[in-house]
């Protein structure tokens, strides 16, 4: 009788950890695919061979490291101070557009004085 019980303890005991197992994997993937879904703050891409970072919580755009004055006039509505002229739907957008403008040149900082 004994030897028919510690068999059964023991088969109980592998399901359990592969069941634990289990459990912590499929927890693990759930909170990497809820990390996936939450857009990260700075999102770079190179854009014909200039650096965009676009920073989603302090509303800016920087190109190779160097900001683009940025203004938000309403929902998907952006205006850089290299496109005064043209609406863009993201700052990313803006962004492509400035690169396009400045085409090769360097971003210089903007100034509220003219000399």
């Amino acid at each position: 009788m004994i030897k028919g019980i510690a068999g059964t303890a023991v088969a109980a005991v592998p399901v359990t950890v592969i069941h634990a197992g289990q459990s912590w994997v499929a927890a693990h993937d759930a909170a990497r695919d809820q990390a996936a879904d939450e857009p990260q703050d700075l999102y770079t891409e190179t854009y014909k061979g200039r650096t965009i970072t676009v920073s989603r919580a302090a509303g800016t755009v920087r190109i190779d490291d160097r900001p683009l004055h940025l203004m938000k006039l309403g929902e998907d509505a952006y205006l850089s101070a290299m496109c005064h002229y043209r609406i863009e739907p993201t700052p990313l957008a803006a962004g492509r557009q400035a690169v396009d403008e400045l085409r090769g040149a360097n971003l210089l900082p903007s100034g509220t004085h003219h000399a």
